[in-house]
């Protein structure tokens, strides 16, 4: 009877264990089949939302053909469709929306305009610069670190430049790009740039091809006293007032404004029409997220590409 008794235990025990195997096994396997069900959802939804985002190309590249055919120029007005009084386009989806916001980077000074397709500096753009540095209290000698980090040669612009030999000497060395900009965010890379003077920098400057004309339609303020060397301080707002009423739409314009009577503008390439649009698009499905930007190319005759997208995170 004993002998029977601890064969019970054991047969008992044995079957507690293969109880708790099978429970545990059984857990396993379904939080797995969540996990992995999880994925492919968010896998789904993030292809999706990529879709959606390269769609709203499509209709930002609509938009923009519509309002190259009914304008000649390009403002922050209630005349161009593109705009939309500053404020994102959002489009509900199913479980989720996508909103889309186009913008004007030639607005801002652009940084590949400091050196000419002849590889030699552009004096009045470096002018330019300098006066933008200088009101906004940063050293304009960084201008030059700028020049050096575009330009082929190895020779510093100036005092402050950087050419490889500064960079080489970095506790973690790297080479400057010795050619254009591909994005505004390289400006992190120049010797002697620091966050706080690439945050008060960014609004008012972009790394767009040197052909891109600065748009006096879109302008800063700050931007705007930058284009002649004797323009006041001051003058930048009295600019964007008069604009809200009255888009420029030639340089004799400019002399409307009282402050600008006596200034000759020396900015080499100014003008009131666009041809490089940044569209911010924002796509959200489920818990996936694309935040995406996009800069479409306008040329002649409705003829519009995508030339660079890249993410935000």
């Amino acid at each position: 009877m004993g002998k029977c008794k601890r064969q019970s235990g054991v047969a008992l025990i044995t079957a507690v264990l293969i109880i708790a195997l099978a429970v545990t096994a059984a857990i396993t396997i379904a939080a797995n089949y969540q996990l992995n069900f999880h994925r492919t959802e968010n896998a789904f939804n993030s292809g999706q939302a990529w879709a959606y985002a390269k769609g709203a190309e499509e209709w930002a590249m609509a938009v923009l053909a519509r309002d190259q055919k009914d304008n000649t120029y390009d403002a922050y007005d209630v005349d161009n469709a593109w705009w939309n009084n500053g404020a994102p386009l959002v489009f509900p989806l199913p479980n989720g929306f996508i909103e889309g916001k186009l913008e004007d980077p030639q607005g801002k000074l652009n940084v590949n305009m400091l050196v000419k397709a002849d590889k030699t500096t552009d004096i009045e753009v470096r002018k330019a610069f300098e006066r933008l540095f200088t009101n906004l209290n940063i050293n304009p000698g960084l201008v030059c670190a700028i020049i050096d980090w575009i330009d082929e040669n190895v020779n510093p612009e100036c005092p402050d430049g950087a050419e490889i030999d500064i960079y080489a000497g970095l506790e973690v060395p790297y080479l400057p790009s010795d050619q254009p900009m591909q994005d505004i965010s390289e400006l992190r890379l120049v010797n002697g740039f620091t966050q706080d003077i690439y945050n008060v920098l960014l609004p008012h400057v972009t790394a767009l091809p040197e052909s891109a004309v600065l748009n006096l339609n879109t302008a800063s303020a700050e931007v705007l006293e930058t284009i002649g060397t004797n323009i006041q301080r001051g003058a930048g707002e009295e600019l964007v007032e008069y604009r809200k009423d009255n888009p420029f739409r030639t340089l004799n314009d400019l002399k409307k404004v009282p402050s600008m009577q006596t200034v000759v503008p020396s900015f080499p390439s100014m003008g009131f029409a666009t041809s490089h649009f940044l569209l911010n698009t924002k796509c959200v499905i489920g818990k996936s997220q694309v935040k995406m930007i996009s800069t479409i190319h306008r040329g002649g005759g409705n003829n519009l590409t995508v030339i660079k997208r890249s993410q935000k995170i």
